[in-house]
């Protein structure tokens, strides 16, 4: 089993997931809803060690932002400039590492994991579903359904 990630890393990721989708109009965002701890634990599931590899990237890109301040430290937007400047890098890997952080943050949010009471076993619907208007899994649709 591998070493949790250490805690200015999970902060640092916390910070890109409130960057990535803020709280906005009274709604929550991923850092409200926790949402680092998907993005965490999905990385290290598949790449133990990654996540303090990850906030060092972070870290060192926010640099070039802001001197002398972490990536954590930095504003909303700034942190927007951090992804925006790992996301044009020539390094196919640098973007697949900004991809992978949205798309797991975007899978946390969205997601029945904010809804999952890990504690109890129980499902609720996702209140994000009701603010995007999406109804939920499908069964299927009988009238496309074939006969024989």
């Amino acid at each position: 089993m591998s070493a949790m990630p250490e805690q200015s890393s999970i902060d640092a990721v916390r910070a890109a997931v409130e960057a990535i989708v803020p709280s906005v109009d009274g709604w929550p965002g991923a850092a409200e809803l926790g949402v680092e701890r998907h993005v965490v634990d999905s990385i290290e599931q598949f790449l133990p060690g990654f996540v303090d590899l990850l906030a060092t990237l972070l870290d060192a890109y926010a640099a070039d932002v802001r001197a002398g301040v972490g990536f954590a430290g930095l504003d909303l937007n700034e942190r927007r400039e951090v992804f925006r400047a790992m996301s044009t890098e020539d390094s196919a890997d640098m973007r697949d590492i900004i991809d992978g952080l949205l798309v797991f943050t975007y899978g946390g949010m969205y997601s029945e994991w904010t809804s999952y009471d890990r504690g109890t076993g129980r499902l609720e619907r996702p209140a994000a579903w009701d603010r995007l208007g999406y109804g939920g899994p499908s069964d299927g649709n009988p009238e496309y359904r074939q006969d024989g």
